[in-house]
């Protein structure tokens, strides 16, 4: 165990280097844009008083309104709990046409999506959709629960740390978790350090402890012994060696993702929209500190008096001069430039301009902000939009890798050591190590890859062109493959789609009953000949039947 925990130790010392050239600049953000988020100061980060002490800085809130929409629309677009998002198929196409397998996927994805509606998955992504927008990274762990199959700990910057695989991706998670003796009890029951359980049968139960866990690939791994883990999560509290490690847990699949919004090159932490936005975030609030002193001195000007006249400032308030009065008992002592308001509030327009720009707020308000002359219908606004679109296509990319993929294996782990999937078709029963895949469908992707539905749509249509002069260049087409691509791009769930045996049996049964009704519509003829024949061969001419005349006999 001192080994462990010297490991745990030096794991998290270099963590916190690697992070420590992020802090200042989180910090900033988290000022201007979203001073309930973060975690710089420790523990008492966490209460109201910091907050409020904060929100006291600020002058103009609208990169909190900025922001709050980029999570908004991040959340709809990406995984919206109102519609589907995701489709399950397997990683072999060819396996998708095995019969009963693209209705187990779909109802797989129906009983998904049932197990994340019932957990805190949905919230936790969009906390986590902010905290890519406003520092670039984020981080949530899930864990099995007893009662409610899973819980998401979703975590904000300044209690996390992270570091990298060989492939540049996030494979090691260590977090600072702040805990009451109560909530540690019931987690780690007998394992819990004396110190914390005395603090909870002393009626302490609410007092607050901090511990530390680290998520990391397992060393020891070993896939071919039964019950090795590949994931290890080392809990550990800052208390005396022998019992300074709670707990040692393991995992079958990734139980975390911190998906970056951008990278550059091999950078740990991510690059983010709050980041870029950060020089005018700052004018803002400086500008909007000038105009309200403007307006102050304008309302209110310091004034000057003459000896024996004290003014009060107060509205309608009467003072009375013992003295001779004249238009220059008090005056101000500068007069501002009313001109001056309406620059500052031009200047502050713009910097909100600059704002909604570089956190896509304006991408997600376009159809509210849309200047100009008005579309006319849903193509004009996509096409203006189209552009737009595809500046989030790389961050819809990246999440789709780093964030979705890692909930469905992680969902799928857990429901099927709970036995909560339907089971496998019988055409899958043969083969027990075939991968699943999953492809995302939220709404920001197939709106950009509507794109490419018009382009499917123009093709089809220039030969339906084409073809009323010359037919045989619909031989061109394979039509079941242009079906098969519009309705995968469209996101269409796997069930509006027959499996292709399905569809060559039903073909085969068409062309049978079409020969069928062949036969059935050239019997009347046959039978008229039959009868026409007869008669010519009963029919003599000089001796001989006429039919055997017409035959050359």
């Amino acid at each position: 165990m001192e080994k462990l925990r010297e490991h745990c130790d030096q794991r998290l010392r270099a963590m916190k280097s690697v992070r420590a050239d992020y802090v200042a600049e989180w910090n900033d953000i988290a000022r201007f844009a979203q001073p309930a988020r973060s975690r710089f100061l420790g523990s008492d980060q966490n209460k109201g008083t910091k907050r409020r002490i904060r929100n006291n800085k600020l002058f103009d809130p609208h990169g909190i309104e900025a922001f709050r929409t980029l999570t908004n629309g991040m959340t709809s677009g990406l995984t919206s709990a109102s519609r589907p998002w995701k489709v399950l198929k397997m990683a072999n196409e060819e396996l998708n046409a095995l019969p009963g397998v693209r209705t187990w996927l779909a109802e797989c994805d129906k009983a998904i999506d049932a197990f994340l509606a019932r957990t805190n998955f949905y919230g936790a992504a969009k906390a986590g959709y902010g905290e890519m927008g406003l520092f670039g990274t984020e981080a949530c762990v899930m864990v099995e629960h007893w009662f409610h199959g899973a819980v998401c700990h979703s975590l904000t910057a300044g209690e996390y740390w992270i570091a990298l695989s060989d492939a540049l991706v996030p494979d090691t998670l260590a977090r600072e978790c702040t805990m009451t003796a109560r909530q540690i009890v019931q987690t780690f029951k007998s394992k819990t350090p004396q110190l914390i359980m005395d603090a909870y049968k002393g009626n302490r139960g609410d007092e607050t402890f901090t511990y530390f866990n680290l998520i990391e690939p397992n060393p020891s791994h070993n896939p071919m012994r039964i019950g090795s883990k590949a994931w290890r999560s080392v809990y550990w509290w800052d208390g005396d060696a022998a019992d300074a490690i709670i707990d040692v847990r393991g995992y079958d699949e990734q139980p975390f993702w911190a998906p970056r919004w951008d990278v550059v090159g091999g950078d740990t932490y991510g690059v983010s929209p709050g980041m870029e936005c950060l020089p005018a975030l700052r004018e803002l609030q400086m500008q909007a500190k000038r105009r309200n002193e403007a307006i102050d001195r304008l309302v209110k000007p310091e004034m000057l008096a003459k000896q024996g006249v004290r003014l009060t400032g107060q509205p309608g308030n009467v003072i009375s001069v013992g003295q001779a009065m004249d238009q220059y008992s008090a005056m101000p002592a500068y007069q501002m430039p009313y001109q001056a308001v309406d620059a500052i509030s031009q200047e502050i327009e713009k910097c909100r301009l600059q704002i909604d720009g570089l956190s896509f707020a304006d991408l997600f308000n376009a159809i509210t902000n849309m200047r100009g002359i008005q579309p006319r219908n849903m193509e004009e606004i996509a096409s203006r939009n189209e552009e737009k679109l595809t500046q989030l296509g790389p961050v819809v990319e990246r999440a789709s890798n780093e964030k979705l993929q890692v909930v469905i294996d992680r969902t799928f782990g857990i429901m099927s050591r709970g036995r909560l999937l339907p089971p496998a078709p019988d055409s899958l029963a043969e083969m027990p190590g075939a991968e699943i895949g999953v492809e995302f469908v939220p709404i920001l992707a197939q709106m950009q890859r509507a794109v490419g539905i018009g382009q499917l749509e123009r093709a089809v249509g220039f030969v339906g062109n084409v073809a009323g002069a010359k037919p045989q260049v619909l031989d061109n087409i394979d039509e079941d493959e242009i079906t098969r691509e519009y309705f995968e791009r469209l996101g269409v769930t796997g069930k509006a789609l027959r499996d292709k045996n399905a569809v060559d049996e039903i073909r085969a049964q068409r062309a049978q009953q079409q020969q069928m009704e062949q036969a059935a519509a050239m019997m009347p003829a046959a039978k008229d000949g039959a009868d026409a024949a007869r008669l010519l061969s009963e029919t003599r001419a000089g001796g001989v039947p006429v039919l055997d005349t017409m035959l050359g006999a």
